[in-house]
């Protein structure tokens, strides 16, 4: 009989989650518990003496009895202290979050749950305030750590934003006109203003920011996000409706008929067409922007796979760097300990061991310090004069350039520009040093090196010399790794001149045969900020 009772029992939590596949129960069946982070929110999370209530308190209920589980609530003072505890990873689930890129990196959200307006508010004792350009150079209050603080100080880095512990800290500051306005959501700023006879806080415009509160969850149990999800979805819409009429969320619409205003009401339409034109307009405006805002998450995506299969490539040449020098100490080693067997380790052969392994351990050390350049760059960002950085490296290859026999004709003119202008002379001393030692092999009547600096969409450096030109069947090769036509080369130079320009400083390098030798060519596209 028991057996049977459990049976029944395990039948109907079945039927009753079957929204979820099999490994998504077994996840929860395994999951002991189940944190939620929450902190008070009118009326979405209220702290009471009878313990928590509210709109999510309600739904969490609801999602407790769909998937026969017990949450277990974390409550943090601050909505700060709460963002912060989920960066960590110390909770399961954020109770309701704004979706934003940054909170991308350690939550996942589910569809939108609740919408909320965001509001400028203004003290009723001050001068009205029409826009939010008005607000530029003044004091706003905005709850610290949230998405409209995000939001603010990304879009209008004008506004002074006073960072509070919560919406009332930034509704008591407006109401003493210690700061010119305050942000708050509709629902939240009416329960504060009621409660505490905030009797001199006035609305002033709609921000056009609203938040898409969602349920938020740690990004290391994506099933987690999946669970929630369904169990949300599951919800009869009719259940939601009453939950949000309960909380405020959805509140009755009263249009008062006056038949003796008929010209008001004619304006009354003319302004709400006006008004929805106004919405439409605005939500145009919101899907670009989450349109911008996934691209910018696609391109760090693509960012972040690119710096992993440098890593992985690094460590692959790296590898094949090593391998001869390597084989060669191997081979000095068992070298070494025949001879000593054989009685016939001298001075001599001890010496010659010494010079042989010291050769290729520097060698393998000069390697690893190249790759260090490629991710490292030993200087901070500057503004500096283009023209003056090519001038220098000239001067530093002057004297081999004179040995050579080797002319510099210049076409250049003052360029101001930012970034890193010692990393750009030494790749610019490389590229000359390569085209000197072009000269040298191909021994040309009358050796030259021509260099222009130009600028029109982007700014472009020419280096060309007049040695006769690379061969066509290897000039694709020329910045690929450990490629070398040098006796003594590495094959690093030309592709860390490559990885650098390219991953560091917004710029691209080519190599083209002209009629007198080889040009290389960096065009570097100045960024909008600099």
């Amino acid at each position: 009989m028991r057996a049977l009772i459990i049976f029944l029992l395990s039948t109907i939590l079945f039927a009753s989650t079957l929204f979820l596949n099999k490994q998504e129960r077994t996840w929860l069946n395994n999951k002991k518990i189940i944190t939620i982070g929450i902190t008070q929110i009118p009326n979405q999370i209220l702290k009471t003496k009878n313990g928590y209530q509210g709109f999510f308190i309600d739904l969490f209920k609801t999602l407790e009895n769909k998937l026969h589980v017990k949450f277990k609530y974390v409550y943090y003072h601050t909505w700060c202290d709460l963002i912060n505890s989920a960066k960590k990873g110390e909770i399961d689930i954020v109770f309701a979050a704004q979706k934003t890129p940054s909170r991308l990196n350690y939550l996942h959200f589910t569809d939108t749950v609740l919408i909320q307006q965001n509001m400028v508010l203004e003290n009723i004792n001050a001068k009205k305030i029409n826009s939010i350009k008005e607000l530029f150079g003044k004091k706003v209050a905005v709850t610290k750590g949230s998405a409209i603080s995000e939001y603010l100080q990304a879009k209008y880095p004008q506004i002074r934003l006073i960072q509070t512990h919560s919406e009332l800290e930034a509704l008591k500051l407006l109401n003493s006109k210690k700061v010119s306005a305050a942000i708050a959501e509709t629902v939240r700023a009416n329960y504060y203003i009621q409660k505490h006879n905030l009797n001199d806080i006035f609305p002033a415009f709609n921000l056009n920011y609203n938040y898409y509160l969602k349920i938020a969850t740690n990004i290391k149990e994506p099933v987690l996000n999946i669970i929630i999800s369904k169990a949300l979805n599951s919800i009869p819409q009719d259940k939601m409706k009453a939950l949000k009429l309960k909380w405020g969320y959805i509140k009755e619409k009263v249009v008062i008929f006056d038949k003796k205003t008929m010209i008001f009401i004619a304006l009354l339409f003319t302004i709400i067409i006006a008004f929805l034109i106004y919405l439409h307009t605005i939500n145009r405006k919101l899907k670009r922007e989450i349109l911008k805002k996934e691209q910018a998450l696609k391109r760090l995506k693509r960012l972040r796979d690119s710096k992993l299969n440098q890593i992985n490539q690094a460590i692959s040449i790296i590898a094949h760097q090593w391998k001869q020098p390597l084989s060669t100490l191997k081979a000095l080693n068992e070298l070494l300990i025949k001879e000593y067997k054989l009685g016939k380790l001298d001075e001599k052969a001890l010496k010659q061991y010494e010079t042989n392994s010291k050769k290729q351990i520097e060698y393998m050390i000069n390697t690893i310090n190249d790759f260090k350049e490629i991710f490292k760059i030993k200087e901070n960002k500057k503004t500096f004069n283009l023209k003056e950085i090519i001038d220098l490296a000239i001067d530093e290859c002057q004297a081999e350039l004179q040995k050579s026999n080797i002319k510099i004709k210049l076409n250049t003119r003052n360029i101001t520009l930012k970034g890193y202008p010692n990393t750009l002379k030494q790749l610019l001393i490389n590229l000359i040093s390569n085209a000197k030692d072009a000269l040298n092999q191909k021994n040309p009547k009358n050796k030259e090196i021509r260099i222009s600096l130009k600028q029109d969409d982007f700014i472009t450096i020419e280096i060309e010399d007049n040695a006769g030109g690379i061969p066509i069947e290897i000039i694709d090769k020329i910045f690929e790794p450990y490629f070398t036509t040098k006796k003594e080369g590495t094959g690093l130079g030309l592709y860390m001149t490559k990885i650098i320009l390219e991953e560091k400083m917004n710029a691209t390098i080519d190599v083209e045969n002209t009629k007198k030798g080889a040009k290389f060519t960096i065009k570097i596209k100045p960024r909008s900020e600099e």
